[in-house]
């Protein structure tokens, strides 16, 4: 007759150990996967009232801070537009040859054009400089009659015109005489000549635009003459 051993303590002790150790480890899994779940929980439920809490932009301090900054800043652009106007920027001013020296030298960057009455090219120039000397105060945008400056004239060898000189801090850096470098006709482009005058760093060029009846009378004009070489007073 076969009787079957009882386990010994030591056995019974062992298999309690191990029984209560995978019971442990079951446990800590399920204690896991709740911390997890209920962690996901939460965070779609702190996204859910992000999503749905009224934000008052009418009433908080960092917006009320950004806003007075912008008119600050707007305020100081204002008056600093108002003063520079007041020395000539902003606007295309003719000049007589006793202020060519006074108007080059006291600011930062001068565009002068060189000019003839009689020329029509002057004329389409005066037309676009009228038009770009408002879009970029930081420049001084003057014209000057040939005819009525021998002395410069001479000094600076102008021998074509329209001739369009630009000047650094009194000293003349880059020109751009006739139409050659504008594509040699009659009807070139505003923007053209604004990023000629870039190259140099003179104006920083805008995107903006060119009207479309400037355009058309541009084209209109095509083929136009009237500039060309100008021999001033050598005296």
């Amino acid at each position: 007759e076969n009787t079957k051993e009882m386990p010994t303590f030591e056995q019974l002790k062992g298999e309690a150990q191990l029984g209560a150790l995978e019971g442990a480890l079951h446990a800590a899994v399920r204690d896991y996967k709740k911390e997890v779940t209920d962690n996901e929980e939460s965070a779609k439920q702190r996204q859910k009232e992000a999503n749905t809490k009224e934000v008052d932009l009418l009433d908080d301090e960092d917006l009320d801070e950004l806003h007075a900054q912008r008119i600050r800043e707007m305020k100081a652009e204002a008056m600093r537009r108002q003063e520079m106007a007041k020395k000539g920027h902003g606007q295309y001013v003719e000049i007589k040859e006793d202020q060519f020296l006074q108007e080059v030298t006291t600011c930062e960057k001068a565009v002068v054009h060189f000019f003839h009455s009689d020329f029509q090219r002057c004329a389409i120039v005066h037309k676009h400089m009228q038009a770009i000397a408002p879009k970029y105060a930081e420049c001084k945008f003057l014209k000057l009659n040939a005819q009525e400056a021998p002395f410069f004239v001479t000094k600076l060898q102008i021998q074509v015109l329209p001739c369009i000189v630009m000047f650094k801090k009194g000293i003349a850096c880059d020109r751009i005489v006739g139409f050659e470098e504008l594509g040699g006709v009659d009807d070139f482009s505003q923007i053209r000549l604004e990023k000629r005058l870039t190259e140099q760093g003179i104006i920083s060029y805008k995107n903006d635009d060119i009207d479309s009846d400037e355009e058309h009378e541009l084209r209109e004009r095509r083929g136009v003459k009237g500039g060309g070489p100008y021999e001033g007073s050598k005296h």
